[in-house]
């Protein structure tokens, strides 16, 4: 699942990282907006982005969900959905509708870990229906209804780690040394729950794993980029660029405010300039390019890139929050050590981008 890419990415920038002999644990917040596309991408894929979770045979009779509103109260995860319900019957090949009910359908639902920690899950401990005008549903055959189809389609939600270790594994090969692959399978097959907590504004997600010791960084200079590794660079790089302008363009980022783009636009250009500069430089010396662009931009670049992916839909949120947290865990990864050889510098900016060139060859 695209998601736990994005969150064991994002677990290098979080500095509550503790180690105990050889389990590192790490505190990771899922945001809800985040939450919200996925649970709109997987389930809400009917007309007008409606989710039709019962139905009769004539689909005379059926139960409607729609914008989703996910946000934590009081330890719970907390969904409204906007609910339209009718159940009619069939005369005379007409569908002759007998009750037609819409309002609010609330779900408060636990967050919860399995005895393994491989799976989160979100069982339902209370649900209510409030039509429009504020008042509980008092229609009994209506209610029962909701609580034999809807409320166990929303209990079903589950996260399952064992269903998302060859995406993660797959995703983070490309960023990873050859050397290295066989200590990344380790960590990620290591991967576990330890706690998880539904704060007001995300899910505060405790992640442990083995295996992660800090490799020191090695002070051997790596070889510039020839000319046709650069091509291939460039290439990649474009196709990036390319992909965020069309993202940008498309509603709800389309309604941002325009300085918010420009800066986001121009913070891409200079990190382009100044990632080409660290590959192809033949000397580094002192004033590291790489080094460079994220000590005078992150500041800058990250809470606008946090913003931006909160916006994008579906798949597209979840692949530039794997995007922004990648980065994260260069900017913040002298902190907790070099996992996996990883390091802020033109050295190690040389070594990820082989290693994602290689895995991505550009056809000629």
């Amino acid at each position: 699942m695209a998601i736990f890419r994005s969150l064991f990415l994002a677990a290098g920038l979080s500095l509550a990282a503790t180690s105990h002999a050889a389990e590192t644990k790490l505190s990771v917040p899922m945001d809800y907006g985040l939450l919200r596309n996925v649970l709109i991408n997987q389930l809400y894929t009917g007309e007008g982005g409606t989710a039709r979770v019962w139905k009769d045979g004539k689909q005379c009779s059926f139960l409607d969900l729609s914008n989703p509103k996910i946000d934590g109260e009081k330890g719970q995860v907390k969904i409204d959905n906007n609910l339209h319900a009718r159940i009619g019957m069939t005369l005379g090949g007409k569908c002759i509708p007998a009750l037609e009910w819409s309002g609010v359908l609330q779900t408060f639902q636990k967050p919860t870990l399995d005895a393994s920690g491989n799976v989160l899950s979100f069982p339902v401990t209370q649900i209510n229906a409030i039509d429009n005008n504020g008042q509980a549903l008092n229609i009994g055959q209506l209610q029962e209804l909701i609580n034999k189809a809807v409320q166990p389609m929303l209990a079903d939600l589950k996260i399952d780690l064992n269903e998302s270790r060859p995406e993660i594994i797959k995703t983070l090969t490309s960023y990873i040394d050859a050397d290295d692959s066989d200590k990344l399978n380790e960590v990620v097959n290591s991967l576990r729950f330890k706690k998880v907590e539904a704060n007001d504004k995300a899910l505060q997600l405790s992640i442990g794993f083995n295996g992660l010791k800090t490799k020191k960084a090695s002070k051997t200079p790596v070889a510039a980029f020839s000319a046709d590794e650069l091509q291939q660079w460039q290439s990649a790089w474009l196709g990036w660029q390319l992909t965020l302008e069309k993202s940008l363009d498309q509603p709800p980022l389309d309604a941002q405010s325009a300085e918010t783009k420009a800066t986001l636009q121009e913070l891409m250009q200079e990190a382009g300039v100044a990632f080409e500069e660290g590959l192809t430089q033949a000397e580094i010396g002192k004033n590291d390019p790489v080094r460079a662009f994220f000590n005078q931009s992150w500041d800058k670049l990250g809470p606008v890139l946090r913003t931006a992916s909160k916006q994008l839909p579906g798949a597209e949120s979840l692949r530039y929050l794997t995007l922004i947290a990648a980065t994260d865990v260069m900017y913040e990864i002298e902190s907790i050590g070099a996992p996996l050889g990883l390091e802020i510098s033109a050295n190690g900016l040389r070594k990820l981008a082989r290693s994602y060139i290689s895995h991505h060859p550009v056809q000629p």
